[in-house]
């Protein structure tokens, strides 16, 4: 007791609750503030470090010192006549108390009303093209293992603005690398080529969830629009969250949601919240496409499966996962994988069977896996693999018109500017192919797909050191090199005369194909003998690959490492095994 009344003299206690008061208001306003100065996050982790390190000096500091008419003199050597407790008692309760009622003021600020918002507009009179990107919220929960909610918010917004029909969206993919960026707005809208930015930060305390978005015109670095968005975090709010934030944007981009785009933006995937929490997770796993981060995103979908056997989203994710993960890949077996697929889509068709998600997914699937070009041939404008089959079967008009239509829709997607310049070579056009190779090369250097296209498609342009430098960097940053890299660098390694590299990764070519890998390793290792001029050895090993059903042989009517087989009737019988229902190529 004798302790307590001390510290109750010395106001010990008022001036750490008016520290930590204090303190708790200050954060608040920091975390409002400092995104409009575009500061990083280690900006707030370390002012709460520093507030949190103050605090014990705080309470030191009030037991050892005392202030007095002439300053601060130790407690000890403070008479009873020079002590003005009583009076410094008195002022913290009035900073603690007006502290109080700010506090309150920012709380009733910040939170929006329901279904509205506290935006801000800063200039009405800019020219809002309809185009945006939404930059990975910086996480500021100050817990890196929230990282990935804070990803999958972002995913979640820019997914639910890719059903406004008239607003160009970047992809999650494409804005990823600009996660922790110090990069500028204008900067980037340039690179990326659009008018609008969305930047914000992401918290979640408990069971509390806060995000503070700021809509910018990245040509003029104009501030546009400012929310925050608040409440609890459970599925209906983070939903509803989600949705007033896509409407919010939509309305200060001057855009009309129709009621279809309503009802989209609105979509519940699942009442269960951990559920959700869990895909969120896999899909943050699986998004660097290597092969672990595959392996360990199945267990987390399987069991948001379990908690809500009709979470749609987690079905069609896991399928997904498998169905592209067993093709290039490589990731899994390619059968097993299509088979867990399928098994997957006919349980998510029993849920809803109207989903056009699902008949998409089992397409796509079928062409990969099972060879079904009828069908292909008959609902292409629906599959996800439209462009690769068209190219297959060596109608590149078309397959530009569909690339063309998806960047106009989603601009700077890697995967696709790379499957343009395909398709540009593919129709004679190699200077505007590598023109578009070269403008975007800065902006895609660190996406795997990009590189591996791109190299592919300058091995068949002649521009073999362009070919082996985006080879060189998938080597060097990825861990998982399937087949196709290891045929890259064997061809590439070829024609740089390098006989003994060539030869070391045709052997684990042969290796892949013995461990039974996925991934066309056996029709990898026919390209490089069809190249070479070995063309004994090229059938033999189209044959193997046609043995084990390798998804590669769908490339067989237009692939041009093979282009000097094409004449050879052991060619035109395994095209007619695989099933092509159009003659083969003429030349």
């Amino acid at each position: 007791m004798k302790l307590i009344d001390e510290l109750k003299r010395r106001n010990v206690i008022k001036a750490t609750i008016a520290y930590i008061v204090v303190a708790w208001l200050l954060l608040q306003v920091i975390t409002s503030v400092l995104p409009n100065f575009g500061a990083p996050p280690w900006v707030l982790k370390t002012l709460i470090f520093l507030i949190a390190i103050g605090l014990p000096i705080w309470v030191i500091f009030s037991w050892v010192y005392e202030i007095t008419p002439e300053g601060l003199k130790k407690t000890v050597k403070v008479s009873k006549d020079e002590s003005i407790t009583e009076a410094t008692n008195k002022r913290l309760n009035i900073i603690i108390i007006i502290t109080l009622f700010i506090a309150i003021a920012v709380t009733l600020f910040q939170k929006p009303l329901p279904n509205a918002s506290s935006i801000t507009i800063v200039n009405n009179d800019l020219t809002l093209e309809n185009s945006i990107a939404v930059l990975p919220f910086n996480n500021w929960s100050g817990n890196p293992q929230l990282e990935y909610i804070s990803d999958g918010m972002t995913d979640a917004v820019i997914t639910r603005l890719s059903a406004v029909d008239s607003l160009k969206v970047i992809p999650f993919t494409s804005v990823l690398k600009y996660k922790n960026s110090d990069q500028n707005v204008q900067s980037i809208t340039k690179e990326l080529g659009i008018q609008n930015v969305l930047q914000g930060n992401f918290q979640l305390s408990g069971d509390q969830v806060k995000i503070t978005v700021h809509l910018i015109h990245g040509p003029s670095n104009t501030n546009i629009a400012s929310n925050v968005y608040s409440g609890q975090w459970n599925q209906e709010e983070i939903f509803n969250l989600q949705a007033e934030v896509v409407k919010d944007l939509s309305r200060h981009l001057q855009i009309d949601l129709n009621s279809q785009e309503l009802n989209d933006i609105h979509h519940f995937p699942t009442t269960n919240k951990e559920a959700y929490d869990l895909m969120l997770y896999a899909a943050f796993l699986s998004s660097n496409g290597t092969r672990k981060g595959m392996e360990r995103a199945i267990p987390f979908y399987e069991k948001a499966i379990e908690l809500d056997s009709t979470f749609m989203d987690a079905y069609l994710g896991l399928a997904g996962l498998y169905i592209w993960g067993a093709s290039i890949w490589g990731s899994f077996d390619q059968q097993v994988a299509w088979k867990n697929a399928k098994n997957l889509l006919e349980r998510a068709k029993k849920i809803d069977s109207t989903d056009k998600r699902i008949q998409r997914d089992l397409l796509d699937g079928s062409y990969l896996y099972e060879w079904d070009f009828d069908i292909m041939e008959k609902e292409f404008e629906n599959s996800k693999a439209a462009v690769g089959y068209l190219t297959h079967v060596g109608r590149f008009e078309e397959s530009l018109t569909i690339i063309d239509q998806k960047l106009q829709k989603k601009p700077n997607q890697a995967f696709y500017i790379a499957l343009k310049a395909q398709a540009l070579f593919f129709l004679n056009r190699k200077e505007e192919a590598l023109e578009l190779l070269v403008t975007k090369d800065k902006l895609f250097s660190d996406y795997v797909s990009y590189l591996r296209e791109a190299a592919k498609v300058c091995f068949y342009m002649g521009e073999y050191g362009r070919s082996k430098m985006y080879v060189d960097q998938i080597l060097s940053k990825f861990s998982d090199h399937p087949p196709i890299v290891l045929w890259l660098h064997a061809v590439n390694s070829d024609k740089a005369g390098n006989t003994i590299e060539a030869k070391n990764y045709l052997n684990k070519l042969k290796s892949a194909y013995d461990n039974g890998d996925s991934g066309s390793p056996a029709w990898f290792v026919a390209l490089y003998y069809s190249s070479v001029g070995d063309h004994e050895n090229a059938f033999e090993w189209l044959n193997k690959a046609y043995d084990r059903h390798e998804m590669e042989l769908i490339w067989l009517r237009e692939e041009l490492a093979l282009k000097s087989l094409r004449g050879d009737p052991r060619y035109v019988e395994l095209y007619h095994k695989v099933g092509f229902p159009m003659p083969p190529h003429p030349n």
